[in-house]
């Protein structure tokens, strides 16, 4: 009962309600998840069980890839269909071309404004809160990765986009700025995750399946174990004298391990036994491999 279970969420629900769902499906109160979906958004979210949700800080750093739908002509205060209409502007017409050539703009690093109501705090309190209360607020722009956008469908008032992007991009202001750079306003009006930490949403179990996989025996099969959860992270099977050291939370030499192989930009190693089972995560710093997470 350690690992991750994918899980399908419909619109509506919470992030938490799916973590509700999962823990008494279950039976297990040690359940959380790994990158927020709003309510209005559908898709991927992964649900960290046990000491799966230890896990939590390696699985928010991937690639994600998102469907969505862009609605021309209106602004909201939310960036999205949840929120108040605060502008109003005439729709230009727009054709694949141009609007590809647009796209282009929106691809590599980018400096991007978040929504006002977001999750991001501003002087320690979440900047949504300040927005709830009328406060005028200014959020900081900050640089995000989008890798790629291709075209879905285009009609006079939405456009639909598949996009990959790296973590922090919201896909509410990408709506907003795209709608400004076409000469208009505009917002999110649909949003589906469909990838993210290496995991496709196409091997999720959907949430309203839990309670009937539950009592047929069939989800605890679905849950994937901490090691391959971290499939993304370079593995290195650790030899049997160094495993005691490794389990006391006590630096290794790297020296000793020829099969580290390419490590990734921030140097996170996942160390496991003979039989794959996840020993600890460490960090490759100056020729030692120092322990960040031990799994007992």
């Amino acid at each position: 009962m350690n690992g991750i279970l994918l899980v399908d969420k419909p619109i509506g629900p919470t992030s938490f309600d799916v973590v509700k769902a999962v823990r008494r499906a279950m039976g297990v109160r040690k359940v959380g998840h790994a990158g927020t979906l709003d309510p209005l958004a559908s898709g991927l979210l992964i649900v960290c069980i046990g000491q799966g949700t230890r896990l939590v800080p390696y699985l928010m750093d991937s690639e994600k890839r998102y469907l969505t739908t862009v609605a021309l002509g209106t602004q909201t205060d939310t960036d999205d269909s949840t929120g108040r209409e605060i502008a109003e502007a005439p729709v230009p017409t727009i054709d694949k071309e141009s609007l590809a050539t647009i796209l282009e703009g929106f691809t590599g690093v980018l400096s991007q404004v978040p929504p006002r109501f977001s999750a991001l705090k501003k002087d320690g309190e979440a900047m949504y809160k300040k927005a709830r209360r009328g406060e005028d607020i200014a959020p900081e722009p900050r640089n995000v990765t989008i890798h790629s956008i291709s075209i879905t469908s285009l009609s006079p008032t939405e456009i639909g986009l598949d996009i990959r992007c790296g973590k922090g991009t919201y896909i509410r202001s990408l709506a907003r700025d795209l709608a400004r750079a076409l000469g208009t306003e505009g917002h999110l009006s649909a949003l589906r995750r469909t990838f993210t930490s290496g995991f496709d949403v196409v091997d999720a179990v959907h949430m309203d399946h839990l309670d009937k996989m539950a009592g047929q025996g069939e989800l605890r099969s679905k849950i994937i174990s901490p090691t391959d959860a971290l499939h993304t992270y370079p593995q290195v099977e650790i030899l049997p004298e160094d495993q005691l050291f490794v389990s006391d939370g006590r630096p290794i030499d790297a020296g000793n391990y020829e099969a580290i192989g390419e490590i990734n930009s921030e140097g996170i190693v996942c160390l496991t036994r003979e039989d794959g089972h996840l020993l600890a995560i460490a960090r490759l710093d100056d020729g030692r491999l120092k322990m960040e997470r031990v799994f007992k």
